[in-house]
C-alpha cells in the first residue's frame, strides 16, 4: 500500500479544480456506454478487471476486493489447496 503522502497527493488532485476537470473527462467517456466483455488479467499484486465497450475500446480498473491482501484473506483455503495442486510432493501426509 501507498503511504500518507500518495493519500495527501490525491486528496489534493481531487479537491482541485484541474483533477475535477480531469475526472470528468473520464466521466463522461463512461457514462452511457455499454460494457461488451470484461476480462481479468494477473497484475503480480492484484488482478486488473478490463471492460471493452462497443466501439472496441477498452478500460482498466483496479478493486480493493482484487488486492493480493484481501484475495489471501477471503480465499486461504482455496489458495492453499491449488498450491498442492502445483506441488503434489509438498502436501503434508496425514
Amino acid at each position: 500500500m501507498g503511504d500518507i503522502a500518495d493519500l495527501n497527493d490525491l486528496e489534493r488532485l481531487l479537491r482541485s479544480q484541474e483533477g475535477r476537470a480531469f475526472l470528468e473527462t473520464i466521466r463522461q467517456s463512461l457514462v452511457n456506454r455499454t460494457i461488451v466483455n470484461v476480462d481479468f488479467t494477473n497484475e503480480v499484486h492484484f488482478i486488473t478487471t478490463t471492460l471493452l465497450l462497443e466501439d472496441g475500446t477498452t478500460v482498466s480498473l483496479t478493486h480493493p476486493d482484487l488486492d493480493i491482501g484481501n484475495i489471501r484473506k477471503q480465499f486461504e483455503a482455496v489458495l492453499d489447496r491449488e498450491y498442492y495442486v502445483d506441488f503434489p510432493e509438498r502436501k503434508p501426509t496425514t
